[in-house]
């Protein structure tokens, strides 16, 4: 029910916000056909006085729809919006407004379109500004609605130790939709009371307290082990008998920082543990940036990559590219590819340095290693030996943003809880990379890609690419 309650606000949002956007269209359109007639001397001597038709800016709209949706679910966050402050919400528009004008600015400037920039302009003003009034209408809408006595939800909760202390602190920040908590039924005997929760009475005197106390519509049993199910069963079927909505936490069961949902298979429920990322959109936005970033990356800089392999080849004897199998989402093993940095043949010598190792743990890593030719330490300073990995990128073995991909016999010394770092694809940058790479030990640095995936969203990895510019140029921690 939450989450439907969630989820049904959220597409709701999203379905204003579109619509905002289509009328933020209309009336940009024709509010600059309107000065263009009312002042047309000093109009043109700012801008172009011809206008396209509205159905060509209808045209773009309708093919910009699919970015204009993905940036909405990207910055807004709808599920979550019920959950932060009118200022966090409008601090998301502003957000929104400017990075669809950076990207409208770049799909207009790539695919040559001829769009007014008085109505681009006005469009993203009157976008951001309808997009505050949806906000404070819902707001004020939901307030109203809970003004009424009869469009709240009133709960009891069954709970062990502090666990109904939690459960009803949760529920508070459920208020936006009416819920209020009437109090708890403690389980056992010798439980200390509550101090900010009214306690109600003992399990034993659930069924009178239902009975006799008016406008209860939901009870939450809050256990402390698997054990208590058996308690609450006879319970459970005692509220469904009166029609009283039931709701069983399952909170108990042992984890730390996995996120726990429910899905289903076919009518079988199945809770899942899992502490890989799973936002769906985000995840799919993850995909299409990383490829477009690749692709975009491999054109535009076609020349300087031919210009580095000839470097290559013509300063060292040996292949242009140097390829090693690396492991990657889930220990999948992948040939990553990188510009040679190396003379043709250094693996086969790595064992006569291997207790040169400036790095702790089962990687190598070494400041003046002889095998490295004076180019490759060029490419190495500048991360230019790296690029291509888009290619990587680009098949789907990899992410831009991402831990980086550790050979096999790396990750058969790992420590278990480290192999979860595998759970997300690898990337050519990290926290790791933009935080000084070879300078900080492997232990942090394990810990840095465990932090990542744990806090993991769109806008990390665009922090993170926005990091790694000024890392590649100060080359701080490059070996």
């Amino acid at each position: 029910m939450f989450r439907r309650r969630y989820q049904t606000y959220a597409k709701l949002m999203l379905v204003a916000d579109l619509a905002a956007g289509l009328l933020a269209l209309y009336l940009s359109y024709h509010l600059r056909s309107y000065l263009v007639v009312l002042t047309p001397e000093a109009w043109s001597r700012l801008f172009n006085p011809e206008l396209l038709p509205f159905s060509d800016y209808f045209v773009f709209f309708l093919a910009f729809l699919p970015c204009w949706v993905l940036l909405l679910t990207m910055t807004q966050r709808y599920p979550q919006l019920l959950e932060v402050s009118l200022t966090q919400q409008f601090l998301r528009i502003a957000q929104f407004v400017l990075v669809t004008a950076f990207a409208a600015g770049f799909l207009s400037y790539f695919f040559k379109l001829v769009i007014s920039r008085p109505v681009l302009l006005t469009l993203l003003v009157l976008v951001g500004l309808f997009q505050c009034l949806i906000r404070l209408f819902f707001y004020w809408l939901l307030w109203r609605r809970n003004l009424s006595e009869h469009n709240r939800v009133n709960i009891v909760i069954i709970g062990a130790n502090g666990r109904a202390e939690v459960m009803a602190k949760l529920l508070g920040k459920m208020r936006a939709w009416g819920y209020r908590v009437e109090g708890y039924v403690s389980t056992r005997p010798d439980e200390p009371e509550l101090p900010d929760l009214p306690r109600l009475g003992a399990l034993e005197d659930l069924q009178t307290i239902l009975q006799q106390r008016e406008g209860v519509d939901e009870v939450v049993f809050v256990g402390s082990d698997v054990r208590d199910l058996e308690d609450f069963e006879d319970l459970i079927a005692f509220c469904e008998d009166l029609g009283v909505r039931t709701r069983l936490a399952l909170d108990f069961f042992p984890t730390t920082t996995s996120r726990v949902s429910l899905d289903f298979l076919e009518h079988v429920p199945l809770l899942t543990f899992a502490t890989a990322p799973d936002h769906d959109m985000s995840l799919i936005a993850k995909r299409v940036a990383d490829f477009v970033i690749a692709l975009t990356s491999l054109i535009c800089l076609s020349p300087l990559l031919l210009l580095v392999a000839a470097a290559v080849k013509f300063t060292s004897p040996g292949p242009v590219f140097y390829r090693q199998m690396r492991c990657g989402l889930y220990g999948r093993r992948f040939r990553l590819v990188k510009f040679r940095t190396m003379m043709d043949g250094a693996e086969d010598k790595l064992w006569e340095i291997r207790h040169l190792n400036e790095m702790d743990g089962p990687v190598f890593k070494m400041r003046n290693d002889p095998r490295v030719t004076p180019l490759g330490r060029i490419l190495r300073k500048s991360s230019l030996d790296e690029l291509p990995q888009l290619w990587n990128v680009l098949k789907g073995q990899m992410s831009i943003v991402g831990p980086r991909a550790p050979l096999p016999e790396e990750v058969r010394y790992y420590a278990t809880k480290q192999k979860r770092r595998l759970s997300v694809k690898p990337g050519i940058t990290c926290l790791w990379q933009v935080s000084g790479r070879s300078d900080i030990d492997f232990h942090r640095w394990m810990e840095m890609d465990l932090e990542y995936i744990d806090n993991w969203s769109f806008w990390l990895d665009v922090v993170i690419m926005l990091k790694t510019i000024p890392a590649v140029f100060t080359g701080r921690g490059a070996r």
